[in-house]
């Protein structure tokens, strides 16, 4: 789905073209202005306002939700309580957040990067096992093993306090 918004940033009339990422978790956009300027725009799971991507919650990022809104087939938001984790391991800051959930048996971590944005969903098989479930087989070639691992030491340290 693409279509055409125009915005009044700082008193100047901008059109910008907005194509549809099919995303699970995000509503997510990506916007080509008319000036050349592109990004990728994507609703935060926990607040729904909307987020640039790599440059956070700007006001470009707010005036393009609103936009977006007006066409939008579910503009609804229900809100996801992400817990965030933030430890320097080695002097590297590992830092993500996950929202976490039973689907039969087994336990299910949805995966955020700290710019908000979902990585991909680790589920404990229970047998000291863990597998991953990407939005797409791109996100399987863009896996860090060694955040993923650092990751799965981690959270049952969560489950151990609940």
């Amino acid at each position: 789905m693409s279509n055409i918004i125009h915005l009044n940033i700082d008193g100047e009339s901008r059109n910008a073209m907005v194509t549809e990422i099919v995303h699970r978790h995000h509503s997510m956009f990506k916007v080509l202005f008319n000036d050349g300027y592109e990004n990728v725009f994507y609703t935060d799971v926990e607040s729904g306002r909307w987020i640039e991507e790599d440059l956070g919650f700007t006001h470009l990022a707010y005036l393009v939700g609103q936009q977006i809104k007006t066409f939008m087939k579910n503009p609804y938001h229900v809100p996801k309580i992400l817990t965030w984790h933030k430890q320097y391991v080695d002097h590297k800051l590992v830092s993500f957040g996950f929202f976490n959930f039973m689907k039969g048996r087994h336990k299910m971590y949805e995966i955020y990067n700290s710019n908000k944005k979902y990585m991909y969903t680790l589920v404990d098989m229970d047998n000291e096992e863990w597998q991953i479930l990407g939005n797409s087989n791109l996100v399987i070639s863009k896996i860090d093993p060694i955040f993923v691992q650092q990751v799965i030491e981690i959270l049952p340290l969560y489950s151990a306090n609940a």
